[in-house]
């Protein structure tokens, strides 16, 4: 895990450079929220420079909201939904507005040389778009910031994965997955695997509940059919994938400064079952996607103790009410721990952490890490092209890549594809 990027990007900033100009592809909600909330000169020093969407109407109205806030309009969240921002007043004019990708980077305002050319694509479509996006963008010399899951398939992820490095390091390819920069996260990080609050024996096993419950599939904001489709959406996909990352992070799998020579590849052995309605349907893609869920995780290797971490998992599509929770505790012991030693620490509704009762909060509504993956990509793409300050050094935070996104997915399809069998996994 890794500290916010936000000073090292404050300072490369300070150089006066221009705002990168991202293309955004995709104008559903969580474009919405990057468009007018994260891809601004302010935040990261971004602007968006055109959105493209196979729906024109909906490309339009992104455009008229991004130039209007462009021109100084205030940006509000409807019905506090930060996934329904948009533009309180009309003003300035709309930024271009396409329905294909090829034909937005072909454009003058859009593809050409220069101060007038775009640096970033930033992709948030459906999952099985993925791979065709991210090769045209990098074929036409633009750097990535690509939405989770990183595909709809293994070969969709390997292939994203060969493209990406192939291209690196003159193009960059980030994932938006913010569990890397999670303050909660990396403070749960640091009271069991630093500070071993959870006591002694914390350092032999841990073990860990993680649910993902859900008193409607889709959510009521998630308007779009694919959101209930086998192929692309779900739970597992659309939730499960930012827990799957935050396990990762935990265990040191995606940790860089970890040295093969003092420890292990991180490992999961997963054995789950997976429910689906019966809707008879031979064509996958009108097969909806699944309705609960049930297995264990079990995570070897990397940070974790010798005993390693053993999850049981449970999602349902049936609660009362919405829950979003990892929990993680120390394995029983043979003797009574200390008096002063935690119960456990809850990662809960993704951003926040509570020790034992749950009234402890020990981190409230923190930033989950979408603005820091723009950061990240942006210092990023500044330091290849030796644009960074010397003084930023070891500031200079690192992405989530292609790599760590395929990992999350591999985890994804296990539990998808287990049925009720164990399925090995050693993490790159």
């Amino acid at each position: 895990l890794i500290a916010p990027p936000s000073m090292a990007l404050s300072q490369a900033e300070a150089s006066g450079d221009r705002p990168l100009r991202v293309l955004v592809v995709g104008a559903g909600s969580i474009s919405r929220e990057f468009s007018l909330r994260h891809f601004t000169q302010s935040s990261t020093g971004t602007v968006v420079a055109g959105i493209v969407d196979l729906d024109e109407s909906k490309a339009r109205e992104l455009a008229a909201d991004v130039g209007s806030a462009q021109a100084g309009a205030k940006v509000r969240d409807a019905d506090n939904n930060k996934y329904r921002a948009a533009a309180q007043q009309r003003r300035g004019a709309p930024v271009p507005h396409f329905t294909s990708l090829d034909v937005a980077l072909g454009e003058g305002t859009c593809g050409g040389e220069g101060d007038e050319g775009i640096d970033i694509v930033y992709i948030g479509t459906t999952p099985n778009s993925h791979l065709g996006l991210v090769e045209a963008a990098l074929n036409r010399g633009k750097h990535v910031l690509l939405e989770k899951p990183i595909a709809a398939t293994r070969k969709d992820a390997d292939a994203i994965v060969a493209a990406a490095e192939h291209a690196y390091p003159n193009l960059v390819v980030g994932m938006n997955i913010g569990m890397r920069y999670n303050e909660a996260l990396i403070e749960m990080k640091r009271r069991i695997l630093e500070a071993k609050e959870l006591g002694p024996s914390s350092s032999s096993k841990l073990q860990a509940t993680l649910k993902t419950h859900f008193a409607q599939w889709p959510r009521e904001w998630q308007i779009q059919p694919w959101c209930a489709g086998r192929m692309e959406g779900g739970p597992l996909r659309e939730v499960g994938t930012h827990f799957f990352s935050a396990l990762l992070e935990f265990s040191g799998a995606h940790d860089e400064l970890h040295s093969s020579a003092v420890s292990k590849p991180v490992t999961a052995r997963i054995r789950a079952n997976v429910s689906y309605p019966e809707n008879g349907g031979s064509d996958a893609s009108q097969q909806l996607c699944e309705t609960s869920a049930s297995g264990e995780i079990v995570m070897a290797g990397g940070s974790l103790p010798p005993g390693g971490l053993a999850v049981d998992l449970s999602v349902r599509t049936d609660a009362p009410r919405d829950i979003y929770e990892l929990e993680i505790s120390a394995a029983e012991a043979a003797s009574p721990a200390p008096a002063t030693t935690e119960k456990s620490f809850t990662l809960f509704d993704f951003c926040s952490l509570r020790r034992s009762g749950p009234d402890d909060v020990l981190v409230r509504n923190a930033s989950y890490g979408r603005k820091e993956c723009v950061l990240a990509l942006v210092s990023e793409i500044k330091r290849i092209k030796n644009d960074c300050h010397p003084e930023l050094g070891s500031q200079i935070p690192s992405i989530v890549t292609a790599r760590h996104g395929r990992n999350a997915q591999l985890m994804l399809e296990a539990i998808l594809n287990s049925n009720g069998k164990w399925i090995t996994i050693e993490f790159e």
